[in-house]
């Protein structure tokens, strides 16, 4: 194959491979994203085994729990109202079920208080300094966008029930009874998944989950919120806020002495996350290594071809006076030391360079003279392959060309005599010409 041929095959299959190298690198990119998002999830799920508390729907009974602070002062309280309850019949008409449950709900919240207390009557909730402690509750699962959840769950109000002989229970008591019922009591559905700085460990474990492409960051605009009782409506905000913002009831605990009622703010929602910028530099990365590893090796061919190439277009271009000069210097008969050639190279060489270029004539008497007394070849391998493939007969039989092939064939002999001289060949490649 020529090696023209050869230089082109070479630089169409670089392309192609660039091609494919920028197809593959973003193939590999896409797999190993997929592969390290599905990674992060199977590991922080692992660490979040157990959570479950067995319901068929996720409460605030899921997950792990933890104190975020216990013990602090309950102060700051307030004897309110108790709320009335609720006449009959207002909703007979349409369903009397919802009626009769709106009845019940409110026996079985107030219809045995004797008082009612709110712990924290601002804004603030819940509220260290008022409340007396807060649990910690951490839950995995959803989406992508809200993968891991937590809130905090707190005592927001205080009822003291009705007693015969009195009730001398003080609401701090309640308060504190309600902590150690909620992480020691097994019916509290929050002991046996309550374990003091499970947070911080389980924070520590999902961080060190987070691989090259993913981590879990905060998702600042959920799509999702507990739709909720309210347990507080600041003023100038609508409910329809309140409800997406508010902490909100979440049940109670009691004994025969006291209810005490429990809230539970708004969820923070934690995603799944991709780190656009390590991913975009790992494909360029790629993009930029395989890129100059495959121009390296494909130029260390087309390059040394190509100047190999050139060369040989260069020789076959020459003219005679161009191909003496090169041929006929002494310098080429220094390196194998030849006296008597290194002589004769001289006188030939001193009269070629007296010569003009155009006397044709003369140029062919210093030729002949050079490869009588000098040995020179003066026939180019290269340039007389090419015009053997020029003037072979093949050519010109199919469509068939009687005169062309008459002609080639009478040319194609010349070349193929082994005493062929230079001044043969300038013939042949000058009759060639009308072919």
């Amino acid at each position: 194959m020529k090696r023209k041929n050869i230089i082109i095959i070479l630089w169409i299959l670089w392309i192609v491979s660039m091609i494919s190298m920028v197809f593959g690198v973003y193939y590999y990119i896409d797999n190993k994203r997929i592969r390290l998002r599905s990674e992060i999830r199977e590991n922080v799920e692992s660490i979040f085994e157990g959570q479950s508390s067995g319901d068929m729907f996720v409460s605030n009974d899921d997950g792990f729990f933890d104190v975020a602070y216990s013990g602090s002062l309950v102060r700051h309280y307030k004897k309110v109202a108790i709320p009335s309850k609720p006449s009959k019949g207002g909703l007979a008409a349409i369903d009397p079920s919802i009626d009769k449950k709106i009845v019940d709900d409110w026996k079985q919240s107030y219809g045995d208080l004797a008082s009612l207390y709110e712990l924290n009557w601002g804004d603030k909730y819940p509220n260290q300094e008022d409340d007396g402690w807060s649990i910690i509750r951490i839950y995995c699962g959803g989406l992508d966008e809200d993968f891991i959840q937590t809130n905090t769950i707190f005592p927001y109000k205080v009822g003291l029930k009705k007693s015969e002989w009195g009730n001398y229970y003080t609401v701090e008591q309640a308060v504190n009874e309600a902590f150690e019922f909620y992480t020691t009591n097994p019916k509290s559905g929050y002991s046996e998944r309550f374990s003091k700085g499970s947070n911080n460990r389980l924070w520590s474990k999902i961080h060190d989950s987070s691989n090259e492409y993913f981590w879990i960051v905060e998702n600042k605009h959920p799509n999702s919120w507990k739709a909720g009782i309210p347990i507080y409506q600041p003023e100038g905000k609508s409910y329809d806020e309140v409800q997406r913002t508010m902490p909100y009831e979440n049940g109670w605990m009691h004994n025969g002495y006291y209810r005490v009622f429990i809230a539970a703010t708004q969820e923070r929602h934690y995603m799944i996350e991709e780190k656009d910028w390590a991913v975009n530099e790992n494909r360029n990365q790629l993009l930029l290594w395989w890129g100059i590893s495959l121009t390296v090796l494909f130029m260390s061919l087309i390059i040394p071809l190509t100047i190999k190439e050139s060369k040989v277009n260069k020789k076959k271009s020459e003219t005679l006076y161009q191909r003496l000069v090169r041929l006929c210097n002494p310098k080429n008969f220094i390196d194998n030391y030849d006296k008597e050639k290194v002589d004769k190279a001289n006188i030939i060489y001193k009269r070629l360079l007296e010569t003009t270029p155009d006397n044709n004539d003369a140029l062919i008497e210093i030729q002949i003279q050079a490869s009588s007394e000098l040995g020179i070849n003066f026939i180019d391998k290269a340039e007389l392959e090419d015009l053997r493939e020029k003037v072979n007969p093949k050519r010109f039989l199919n469509p068939y060309n009687a005169e062309k092939v008459s002609l080639a064939n009478e040319l194609y002999a010349i070349l193929a005599k082994d005493n062929l001289t230079y001044g043969e060949l300038i013939e042949v490649k000058e009759k060639s010409k009308l072919l």
